[in-house]
């Protein structure tokens, strides 16, 4: 069963022909989006009269729980990004049309992570949408997805109560300015900073979301974007010292993914940056 009424709202979308060709999924539970959007497509796909998700009548139910379908294809990041010939490759695959659903479906994971080359190839796939292709990008904050792709998808937020003790973006960004001012412009560097952090006790999303800001701020600083007027001291870095201060933060982010002692991993974050 779909437990949130946002997508929930799509199946009335569906019976009515009204769905948009590519979706931008805004949420605070990326795993349980993921969750419900495969309930979407059983129940889209579904060719008795009342869908019943515990039914065994057809194997499409259980190609999709077992993501067999061939119709269906699942995009996670490799590596750091989600990369050009990931992006070639779907475009290629999805050039027969369907021949067990009525859409060929694709959950792209981690959308912020499309680079520039995939994301390039990502909008000419969507700008000319094929009526029998079906999208779902799927990411914790849709600014971080370049404006040519969001401005081509619908927008939709589903988030979960579950996840209600996450922190909201703005404070995890004033949270990302105030850490970064003390390591970086204070020039102190000391893991006694780490105490703002591990203060707040922030879950292992928010911590990758306050990464991920941290990312773009030096990003900025390299392509000499705006920054935050209390980090203007990071323009007078070069273009090495901000190449490693991004592979140390993207080393971070994906030392988050496993089961790592947080102290630890801020505790080593500092450190690098005083090397």
């Amino acid at each position: 069963m779909i437990q949130n009424s946002s997508i929930r709202s799509l199946i009335k979308k569906y019976s009515e022909n009204k769905l948009s060709h590519v979706f931008l999924i805004e949420t605070n539970d990326k795993q349980k989006v993921l969750e419900d959007v495969l309930e979407f497509v059983k129940e889209i796909n579904c060719t008795e009269n009342n869908f019943n998700s515990e039914c065994t009548r057809c194997n499409l139910c259980h190609l999709t729980d077992t993501l067999a379908l061939p119709s269906l294809k699942i995009i996670y990041p490799d590596g750091q990004a989600i990369k050009k010939n990931q992006m070639e490759e779907l475009k290629n695959y999805f050039l027969s049309i369907p021949y067990l659903t009525k859409y060929n479906i694709y959950i792209l994971n981690d959308a912020e992570k499309l680079n520039a080359s995939s994301a390039n190839t990502m909008l000419k796939f969507i700008e000319e949408p094929e009526k029998n292709i079906l999208g779902f990008l799927i990411t914790n904050n849709k600014e971080n997805i370049i404006h040519t792709i969001k401005s081509r998808c619908e927008v939709i937020k589903a988030y979960y109560e579950n996840n209600n003790n996450l922190l909201n973006h703005q404070n995890i960004w004033d949270l990302t300015i105030k850490y970064l001012y003390n390591l970086e412009v204070e020039k102190e560097l000391s893991i006694v900073y780490n105490k703002i952090i591990l203060d707040e006790q922030l879950e292992k999303e928010d911590l990758q979301q306050l990464f991920q800001y941290i990312l773009n701020v030096y990003l900025d600083c390299l392509n000499q974007k705006e920054i935050p007027e209390k980090l203007k001291s990071l323009n007078h870095y070069s273009h090495q010292e901000l190449l490693k201060r991004i592979n140390l933060v993207n080393e971070t982010i994906e030392r988050l993914n496993y089961n790592i002692n947080i102290n630890l991993l801020l505790d080593y974050f500092v450190l690098s940056l005083e090397d």
